[in-house]
């Protein structure tokens, strides 16, 4: 047989095991080194990279209103709570005293305010919470905020809480919220996973190689990217992306390439053939499936996002390391231990076992492919209905843990003191000829319900209109009132002058991102869709089969987007499965589960369609090749996708809304590709189309010939032929 380039590595890594694996044990402490800089190239930054209004207005204000150095102070404000005390009573003025001495002394802090009997405000009207102001100094430290944090929690009193909120705090908020997921994340996802794999392989040594690799692969993935972050900025969602995508992945590569050395020592090869066959067919797939995942995840990089930027150069890093991992070290492991890899069988499954469970569902569906195929596709039809109501926002503060100390900061500043929500700024320039417009359009935004404490401030010939928002971040209305701001209220106040405006603020931000994202979504959609039409094309020399695939993802990716809209906005079985019900689904969510679903989908396709090529090619029936192809993927697939949904999954169950929409969003994707898709829907119509699936016009027949899964060793048989066009057969 061919052994390709994917067959040569393998022979050539398992001929000499011990020096392949001294070579990755040198690169892991590498990567292990690299990984120590991480944290000093993230950042929790969500910004686009173009142009826009609100960026605009951030930086008039920059310039005009910092201290004057381009820097700007760091402000907290802490809310101070008693269920029994006032102020003004002793044990008050002792936690508010307690609180100042020790947060005023802590390096980068400037000042500390608290309410005094001469200077009672901010004080609630019933007394029982204040308010202190902690500044700091401009260049304000990681290591000084995380002390400042320490000393909030040591200087809270009984009968007292102390919740500080502002942009320190709230970063490592975010901070720990995501680490805790990620924690959670992978210790379900490699728990779930080892037991899902166990039911696969039925051993216990090759149910661990897939978590080896998986681990091998995040680990060199997370020194990579920390080499990338020193030249380009990377968003802290990064980490959580490779270790998510790296357990995925590396499980996913790994496991085809451990089952198909199996069942060659099962036919009776040696271990060096076994591993020279399965490197040739398995890993090939493994290769074409990572190359379709990385130009997946290709399209995220075109989007002027620093988030989706991170988010797809990190699931390309880990992809790619996940291929080479599955390329190198697994032939030299897989040599190493030969037929041990079956050790340690569990009673309930037999490794060597025909899948015989899969033999009955393949003669199943392509039994009565019509009935199946329609039915398939009217699953995915219903579901993916809902997302036709799909509405773009951030999560407001509601999304957060009930308990969590930040969000009682803001709600109690938003219900006691008529703060805490986000604020608008209108930056009004060359105005110095407009200040009676200025001063119309100020009392025109305060007496719209939407804003309230409007005031203006001048600077030379800019204005600057400040409004705090009464609406919430992810409520409907705050998102209106920007778009009215916007189209009607300022330009019809500034009119025939020669002023112009812009509305900055958390609110007009979020709606510039989410318009940026939906104007990239179309080239994402061409990128993604014409490479992997275009990969599938040359690999199966057919149109039928990129243009199925490419039809039955987008299905499956609308089905998943349904189920987002129905779980989180509309808020059906959200408590049950312990999400927080939301306005809507975060702007990046959507094109970021496509671009990944559509990876990993085609991650599937091509497994299953090329054990059917495989032995199509070997002369077997087209019914016949689909039924084989089933039964030998259906288990693979299923039970990747399932561990999947594990990762995917844990990950969901953190405390950060955007991480539950992410996980809960591929995980659902995942599930109902493997299941409704590639074991019902493609199996059925492929029936159903018969020899049609391998039609390639015939001008296209200058293609190159490239076998996904290289030519098995099987004797040929006069096989169905390939449909081509009249005159060419």
């Amino acid at each position: 047989m061919t052994r390709g380039i994917t067959g040569r590595i393998a022979r050539a890594t398992a001929a000499r095991p011990w020096v392949t694996i001294g070579v990755w044990i040198v690169a892991l402490a590498g990567a292990i080194v690299a990984a120590g800089g991480l944290g000093d190239a993230l950042t929790q930054d969500e910004r686009v990279l173009v142009a826009v209004e609100s960026d605009r207005a951030a930086e008039i204000e920059e310039r005009l209103r910092s201290d004057g150095d381009g820097t700007t102070s760091h402000e907290e404000t802490v809310v101070v709570r008693s269920q029994s005390e006032t102020f003004g009573e002793p044990a008050f003025d002792a936690a508010l005293s307690s609180l100042a001495g020790a947060v005023g002394a802590l390096e980068d802090v400037a000042s500390v305010t608290v309410p005094t009997a001469e200077q009672p405000a901010p004080v609630s009207e019933d007394g029982a919470t204040a308010l202190v102001q902690v500044a700091f100094v401009p260049t304000v430290s990681e290591d000084a905020a995380a002390a400042y944090l320490d000393a909030l929690d040591g200087a809270e009193l009984e009968g007292f809480t102390f919740a500080s909120v502002g942009e320190l705090s709230g970063e490592q908020m975010f901070d720990t919220l995501a680490e805790e997921g990620l924690i959670r994340g992978e210790a379900i996802g490699i728990g779930v996973a080892l037991v899902i794999l166990l039911v696969v392989f039925g051993a216990l040594v090759a149910a661990g190689i897939p978590l080896v690799v998986a681990i091998v692969s995040i680990t060199m993935a997370v020194g990579a990217t920390a080499l990338v972050g020193q030249a380009f900025e990377l968003s802290f969602f990064v980490v959580n992306m490779i270790t998510m995508m790296g357990l995925a992945l590396g499980i996913d590569y790994s496991l085809v390439m451990v089952q198909r050395f199996r069942e060659e020592l099962h036919q009776g090869r040696t271990v060096s053939d076994a591993v020279e066959t399965a490197g040739s067919t398995a890993n090939r797939a493994v290769l074409f499936s990572g190359i379709t995942v990385v130009i997946a995840l290709l399209g995220l990089l075109v989007v002027p996002s620093t988030i989706m930027r991170s988010l797809g150069a990190g699931a390309i890093i880990v992809a790619i390391m996940a291929v080479i991992t599955s390329l190198t070290l697994l032939p030299a492991v897989l040599r190493l231990l030969g037929h041990r890899v079956n050790k340690g069988r569990v009673p309930f499954r037999r490794p060597d076992g025909e899948p015989r469970r899969w033999q009955a569902i393949a003669r199943t569906v392509t039994g009565r492919p019509a009935l199946w195929a329609t039915a398939g596709l009217a699953v995915l039809v219903l579901l993916a209905a809902p997302a036709t109501q799909m509405r773009l926002t951030f999560p407001g503060i509601d999304a957060l843990p009930e308990d969590n100390q930040f969000r009682a900061g803001i709600e109690a500043l938003t219900s006691e003191f008529g703060q805490g929500q986000s604020e608008t700024v209108v930056v009004v320039e060359d105005a110095a000829d407009a200040r009676a417009q200025v001063d119309a359009l100020a009392a025109s935004i305060e007496a719209d319900p939407a804003f309230a404490e409007t005031t203006v401030e001048w600077h030379g010939d800019v204005a600057f209109i400040d409004t705090r928002d009464t609406f919430d971040a992810a409520d409907p209305r705050a998102e209106e009132a920007i778009d009215r701001l916007r189209d009607s209220t300022v330009p019809e106040a500034l009119d025939s002058t020669g002023a112009v405006a812009h509305v900055g603020g958390e609110q007009a931000g979020s709606i510039d991102f989410t318009d940026v994202i939906t104007g990239m979504t179309p080239w994402v959609l061409l990128i993604v869709l014409g490479a992997s039409f275009l990969l599938l094309l040359v690999a199966f020399r057919s149109v039928v089969v990129p243009a199925m695939a490419i039809v039955l993802n987008l299905l499956s990716a609308g089905a998943a987007f349904g189920l987002l809209v129905v779980v989180f906005q509309w808020g059906w079985g959200a408590e049950l499965l312990g999400f927080a019900q939301v306005d809507g689904i975060a702007p990046w969510i959507p094109l970021f589960t496509f671009a990944v679903l559509f990876g990993l989908s085609m991650d599937y396709h091509v497994f299953l369609l090329s054990r059917i090529r495989e032995r199509h090619d070997q002369g077997a029936p087209t019914r016949e090749a689909i039924s084989y192809g089933l039964t030998r993927t259906g288990l693979l697939i299923t039970g990747a996708a399932l561990i999947m949904v594990a990762v995917f999954g844990g990950f969901a169950l953190g405390d950060l809304s955007e991480f539950a929409q992410m996980g809960f969003g591929l995980a659902a994707a995942v599930i109902l590709d493997a299941t409704v898709v590639r074991s019902i829907v493609v199996p059925s119509v492929m029936t159903l189309l018969g020899r049609h699936n391998w039609y390639l016009p015939g001008w296209l027949e200058w293609l190159p010939r490239v076998s996904v899964e290289g030519p098995s060793a099987a004797p040929e048989a006069e096989r169905e032929p390939a449909l081509v066009p009249a005159g060419r057969r």
